[in-house]
């Protein structure tokens, strides 16, 4: 087969498999999404007039809406997953073993840090927090408005008092302190719920960070504005494009342009069309159970899966050669490895998880990868044309008409094209699962307990019980 006939396969199984599963889990999913939708608006509504109470009990109620958003995205995802049978497909030596398929709280106590993560990432985090802006910002008195949940957290302007810019970096140290205390308490009693404590303090961690870290990164660009190294970096650019002006060569309009195609073409094009949905699908894959090794793993022991991992190897290597050297030395390189531990676990709730079953995903080669990208990204485009249909349909209005409307517009374009998105993301996941099956099982390494499980999957998936059709399991 060739490739493109074999990208084309891949690309027909996805859309067949997403479009079957999502039709036959729709009422139960609309349901999940709704309950998701309700809270995070309700937690938005309630945080504008409790802002005004106190900026910080406002921010801390919306950080909320995240953890209720994102709690949806979880429970809708392993109820697809669950019925694709992806848990059971996955390869044993990958797979985590607790208890995410009997605890809803364990569930989301193990996944939505992950799923902030890239929440954060590709500034979701910050368009929510936008909507916010713009809402208290209208009902305080308009563009004059003075009396501003974010007026009062903001450290932007000359005015701004020292003490303000000691609460803020107290609080943000205090958010980051009190979600690692929450950590270490839930690794101690093992209480699941204290995880999605722990993501609601993070959410308000985040939202505290990307305020003030905004305010504090503009301050630093006028401030290096102003010093003489940057006249006399200036200077020296005059010079160079003037010198290669004598040449024919406009330097400030080349490199304008190349500045240019990397910001509006090239990089949207390498983080929203290829990076998003690749480290969607990375995520997906914790929530049915792909294992994970943190950063804390690679300083100590590691888990076996660490000596296949090239910088855990390394890692593993140089701690056999540190057990030669004599114990006072090794007591204190293990206090500062607890050290390492503690102010890099952000990067293994967060980011490392979903880096380490990147590598899961990237293992199914680059025919079903550009399937699936191709898919996600016709996903992309549909809602992006059914938003511009709509909103000429609906016709322009006040900006009053969309401050009452706009939830409800975005929820009627979430409700058509969210829920297909995410039974895409657990049928790329179950179709990637079954080509690894399917070399290994040519390649004779496939053990009979995967065997067995994998036909039990094929079998319960192959005839729908209502209409004796061929259902989602034969077109994988």
């Amino acid at each position: 087969m060739t490739p493109l006939a074999m990208v084309w396969t891949d690309i027909r199984i996805l859309v067949l498999d997403t479009t079957r599963i999502w039709w036959r889990m729709l009422p139960k999913i609309v349901a999940i999404f709704l309950f998701g939708w309700l809270g995070y608006q309700l937690a938005l509504k309630l945080a504008i007039p409790a802002g005004h109470i106190n900026p910080w009990l406002g921010l801390l109620i919306f950080a909320f809406s995240f953890v209720s958003k994102l709690a949806a995205v979880v429970l809708i995802l392993r109820l697809v997953g669950n019925a694709l049978g992806v848990r059971r497909l996955i390869p044993r030596q990958e797979l985590e073993e607790d208890d995410r398929d009997t605890s809803v709280t364990g569930l989301l106590a193990m996944t939505l840090l992950p799923f902030l993560g890239i929440y954060t990432a590709y500034g979701l985090v910050t368009k929510a927090s936008d909507q916010m802006i713009i809402e208290d910002w209208f009902r305080s008195g308009g563009a004059f408005a003075e009396d501003t949940i974010i007026g009062g957290l903001r450290l932007n302007g000359d005015d701004v008092p020292v003490s303000r810019y000691i609460v803020v970096l107290s609080i943000i140290v205090g958010a980051y302190l009190v979600r690692r205390l929450v950590d270490a308490l839930q690794e101690r009693t093992g209480w699941r719920p204290l995880g999605i404590v722990g993501t609601f303090i993070e959410s308000f961690f985040v939202l505290v960070t990307i305020t003030a870290g905004v305010d504090i990164m503009s301050q630093i660009k006028f401030w290096v504005a102003d010093r003489a190294i940057f006249g006399w970096l200036e200077t020296f650019k005059n010079v160079v494009a003037d010198a290669v002006a004598a040449l024919g060569i406009n330097l400030p309009a080349v490199l304008s342009a190349v500045w240019s195609f990397i910001t509006e073409h090239a990089w949207p094009v390498i983080t929203s069309g290829l990076a998003e949905p690749i480290f969607w699908l990375a995520i997906a894959a914790l929530i049915y159970g792909s294992s994970v090794i943190s950063i804390g793993e690679l300083w100590r022991a590691g888990k076996p899966l660490a000596s296949r991992v090239r910088v855990a190897r390394r890692v593993l290597e140089r701690a056999a050669r540190q057990t030669e050297e004599d114990r006072a030395a090794r007591a204190g390189k293990a206090v500062m490895s607890q050290v390492k531990e503690a102010f890099l676990g952000d990067i293994d709730d967060k980011y490392l998880p979903t880096l380490h079953s990147l590598r899961l995903i990237l293992r199914a080669g680059f025919s079903f990868l550009g399937a699936y990208v191709v898919v996600y990204g016709a996903q992309k485009i549909a809602t992006s044309a059914f938003d511009w249909l709509l909103a000429n349909t609906i016709g322009g209005h006040q900006f009053t008409f969309w401050l009452v409307w706009l939830p409800s517009y975005n929820l009627v374009i979430d409700l058509i094209f969210e829920p297909w998105r995410l039974c895409l993301l657990a049928a790329a996941l179950r179709r990637c699962l079954i080509i690894f099956r399917t070399r290994a099982e040519v390649r004779g390494t496939l053990d009979a307990d995967q065997h067995n499980s994998a036909e039990q999957v094929a079998a319960e998936e192959l005839i729908e019980p209502a209409s004796g059709r061929q259902a989602v399991g034969a077109v994988g």
